[in-house]
């Protein structure tokens, strides 16, 4: 198939290359079939569902689903949606951390956590290793990595808030990326506020600092993205008024809807000619600026490529009536449409016909590359930021009982202790005890979120002196909780308790959020940051403990979020 001339195309074809299609809207339609051949679309936004929701696919639109597997069963969701359009969709997914979530794939670090090495190699490697994956599924696109700095929201995404390392590892990771065939995503253009606290989910958030300041931080960053040839750019919806200080009813524009931003800075001054897309259209700080109708084609009028994940399934009436109308230059759709074109057929999608599972061999090429990989971030990139009384390395003479007390808002970090350090202390002759929840005395009102069926003898407080070591494993990631990096209700009132016993031999480690130690432990003896809970940072978070790998001092971001230093009394 070659790729088509826009005279070949309908308006209403060139329009919905614009699309990001989001998955979950699918509800909306009556038919599956009957609306992919009236609303063609440019990329399918995908992620991982369980295997009820193929089946309602199949129900709502024939597409017969030969797959067993999670991975095959998208595969022919993929080529069925194909199939019915001209132009093929390019399959797109924001795979922070990889694909586990499709069962038999690897699960990565968090950029954070690759961020701690502080090496382009490693970079480059991660950036390989995961478009291997995700190519082997037909994914040839991916909104990664993320050349934020890192806010107030401290996102894992982030590699670290160092711009030299950065520039050198995002081009890396970039490299990396395309070598595996898939087109890189940088993102949230133009990045954080270093202060801001304020989630662009939910309002207005902004980037207040000057563009000069900028220009020398995270402009450095993104530069170093489009000089690695990073294939397109997600504008955030951060306001960014040094650059654009328009206001709608009273308002701020978001730079998503900045022709300043958009044109003026990324297009002409930092000479970025690929594709540009939004971020996730149905956040607050857009939606309470304009109405669907009216908010779809001012995002395509400031220099938008592609609109991410409309709410309404028929965001291409809405388009096509503007441009009839008269309200949207047909330039401006074939513009953005020819990018787009340009980007899919630079990674094949003309010429790849319907995309084939990977054999077996294949599957375990991966993810054999994979978990070496993993052990090389997990072996240099865990971070000692406290070991005030020399408490480690552990003797394991003296470690024989071990009590695990978990804080935290992701079952599956707690699930991690569970399968992957719990044998690794056995193998040092150690036994391990876990609680879910500070475990305190039985009719504490405070316990609410505890399962007060575990509370026994062993689980009470009064016993944690008889442990050999203590060890409180917090998480705190991206959106766990939703709103906001700290704890809340019991969970806070659970960290009024912690190291009040035994605080001697009680060691504290964070598997996502770099601030719960400034936040919660700056008095701790023994403080550890691992970024991220996956397999063989389990594994290396437990010889770390022993000495048998040397965790590294080096912090990818201050220690202290308010000064932005690594003084966690300043």
């Amino acid at each position: 198939m070659k790729i088509p001339k826009l005279e070949e195309m309908t308006l209403r074809e060139k329009i919905g290359q614009t699309i990001v299609f989001n998955h979950a809207i699918i509800g909306g339609t009556r038919n599956v079939k009957t609306y992919f051949t009236e609303n063609p679309i440019g990329a399918f936004w995908t992620m991982t569902h369980n295997h009820d929701y193929y089946n309602v696919f199949e129900r709502m639109g024939g597409c017969p689903v030969k797959g067993t597997r999670l991975d095959e069963k998208f595969i022919d969701q993929l080529n069925f949606i194909n199939g019915l359009m001209k132009v093929p969709a390019i399959p797109v997914m924001d795979a922070a951390q990889g694909i586990s979530s499709f069962d038999g794939h690897g699960k990565l670090p968090t950029a954070l956590g690759l961020g701690a090495t502080h090496d382009p190699e490693l970079a480059y490697e991660y950036g390989k290793c995961l478009g291997d994956d995700l190519y082997s599924i037909g994914f040839r696109w991916v909104w990664s990595p993320v050349a934020d700095n890192p806010g107030h929201y401290r996102d894992p995404r982030v590699l670290s808030a160092d711009t030299e390392s950065n520039c050198k590892m995002l081009a890396a990771f970039i490299k990396g990326l395309k070598d595996a065939g898939v087109a890189a995503g940088a993102k949230h253009f133009p990045g954080e506020d270093p202060y801001e606290y304020r989630d662009a989910h939910f309002c207005t958030a902004a980037y207040s600092e000057t563009l000069e300041y900028w220009e020398k931080t995270q402009g450095r960053e993104f530069k170093a993205c489009i000089d690695a040839g990073v294939d397109s750019i997600m504008v955030g919806h951060y306001t960014f008024v040094d650059v654009d200080d328009t206001t709608v009813n009273g308002a701020y524009l978001p730079a998503t809807l900045s022709e300043k931003v958009i044109k003026g800075l990324l297009r002409e001054k930092m000479r970025f000619e690929g594709v540009v897309l939004t971020d996730a259209v149905g956040m607050k700080s857009l939606t309470s600026i304009y109405p669907p109708e009216k908010l779809y084609v001012e995002l395509l009028r400031a220099g938008n490529d592609m609109i991410l994940g409309p709410e309404s399934p028929w965001c291409i009436d809405v388009i096509e009536k503007a441009v009839l109308g008269g309200d949207l230059p047909e330039s401006r759709i074939d513009e953005a449409c020819t990018r787009i074109l340009k980007m899919k057929e630079k990674y094949g999608l003309f010429d790849q016909g319907e995309i084939v599972p990977p054999t077996e061999e294949r599957r375990k090429e991966i993810l054999d590359n994979t978990h070496v990989l993993c052990e090389k971030i997990a072996e240099k990139g865990l971070t000692l930021c406290a070991n005030r009384t020399g408490f480690l390395p552990l003797n394991k003479n003296n470690i024989k009982r071990v009590k695990v007390i978990y804080i935290g808002y992701l079952p599956a970090c707690l699930d991690s202790i569970r399968e992957y350090a719990v044998p690794e202390f056995e193998k040092y002759g150690a036994t391990v005890s876990i609680s879910d929840g500070y475990p305190m005395e039985t009719g504490n009102s405070n316990v609410a979120e505890f399962d007060k069926a575990t509370i026994t003898d062993d689980n009470s407080d009064r016993n944690l002196e008889s442990y050999d070591l203590i060890i409180y494993a917090t998480y705190i990631g991206m959106h766990q909780p939703r709103g906001g990096p700290f704890f809340f209700g019991d969970k806070c009132t659970m960290m009024m308790k912690v190291m009040t016993k035994a605080p001697e031999k009680s060691i504290a480690v964070s598997f996502g959020c770099t601030d719960i130690f400034f936040n919660y432990f700056a008095a701790s003896h023994t403080f550890i940051n691992c970024y991220s809970y996956n397999r063989e940072t389990m594994e290396a978070f437990v010889k770390g403990l022993y000495g048998d790998i040397q965790f590294t001092d080096y912090n990818p971001l201050p220690l202290n979020p308010i000064k932005r230093n690594d003084d966690v009394y300043g």
